[in-house]
């Protein structure tokens, strides 16, 4: 669990043992501390999932304690998969590698090389280019879809690298 998501919990606790020890006056305002503080929590994992790059598959860790953090083995992500998770997330989940760059620049003053963005982009496990449209990425995961006819009689797999098969040899 990040250190401000921690410290916001403690200072909740706190407020919740003091009031059940506090005068009546002060019972209801410390309740209502330690709620505002839990909700203020809340939004802070909601927003360090929003702006890391995350394993898919386990979804938000933030609200983890650290030792179970410890034990997951979760390859931690550079500050780059980081900022283009946020700028992907802050153009509605999907963008075009040049709104990325432009984002990077907007909002973390990073300048970047196209093409070492697109090689960055690729080996991220976060993050999927979206099919039918080039140079576009997105941080929803897409189905993979194993095969299908096309209409001409081939037969199309569909994923992060589509491939078109030919249902007859040519030899």
């Amino acid at each position: 669990m990040p250190e401000h998501v921690e410290s916001v919990n403690s200072i909740a606790t706190f407020f919740q043992e003091q009031a059940k020890e506090s005068a009546p006056q002060w019972r209801e305002r410390f309740v209502k501390y330690a709620g505002q503080l839990k909700a203020a929590s809340e939004e802070l994992v909601r927003l360090y999932g929003l702006t890391s790059a995350l394993p898919p598959d386990l979804g938000n860790v933030h609200d983890l304690p650290s030792d179970l953090l410890e034990e997951l083995s979760i390859a931690k992500s550079d500050d780059l998969e980081d900022q283009l998770v946020t700028v992907i997330n802050a153009y509605g989940g999907e963008a075009s590698l040049d709104q990325i760059l432009v984002g990077l620049y907007r909002k973390f003053n990073v300048v970047q090389k196209r093409r070492f963005v697109q090689n960055k982009l690729y080996r991220m496990e976060m993050v999927w280019s979206v099919e039918g449209k080039k140079g576009v990425y997105t941080t929803t995961e897409v189905e993979d879809i194993i095969s299908e006819p096309s209409d001409n009689g081939s037969r199309v797999v569909s994923g992060r690298n589509s491939i078109e098969y030919d249902d007859e040899i040519p030899f």
